[in-house]
């Protein structure tokens, strides 16, 4: 069965939650990468923030935290796009939006040695949540998009 066998495995071993939590993401990030490839960063900024703006303040379980990370991804890594960090942070933040202790942080990383490198990823509370990187890089923060 192979490959494809383990994704149905997890497929049915998903709660109807992690089910639709896991298609959210895949509608997510298509819309997300759309929408980055077809507007301007500015635009897309301004839209994204309309439909996550004025949210009512909602908690959500750590599980919930977790199964959506884990959702998103899945999903970036099974979609035949290239879904970087931005995409999946953007995902992850719209997914939980109205989460008030969630911040969306872009930064770049801090190598003279290198080529200049950015990167994205959600907090909670000063812990990363998706998009962690190798302790061996170190990122400076550029904004903070909450």
């Amino acid at each position: 069965m192979g490959k494809a066998g383990g994704y149905i495995g997890k497929w049915n071993s998903l709660s109807g939650y992690g089910k639709i939590t896991f298609l959210k993401s895949v509608f997510c990030l298509l819309w997300i990468k759309a929408g980055l490839s077809l507007l301007s960063f500015s635009t897309f900024r301004k839209f994204f923030h309309k439909l996550t703006g004025n949210q009512t303040s909602k908690e959500f379980s750590q599980e919930q935290i977790d199964m959506t990370v884990w959702a998103v991804d899945t999903a970036a890594n099974l979609l035949p796009l290239e879904l970087l960090c931005l995409p999946r942070a953007l995902a992850t933040k719209y997914l939980l939006r109205g989460a008030p202790s969630l911040t969306l942080e872009i930064g770049v990383e801090i190598n003279p040695a290198k080529k200049f490198e950015a990167h994205a990823w959600i907090e909670k509370n000063g812990t990363i949540i998706i998009g962690d990187w190798p302790t061996s890089i170190s990122y400076q923060r550029l904004w903070v998009w909450e």
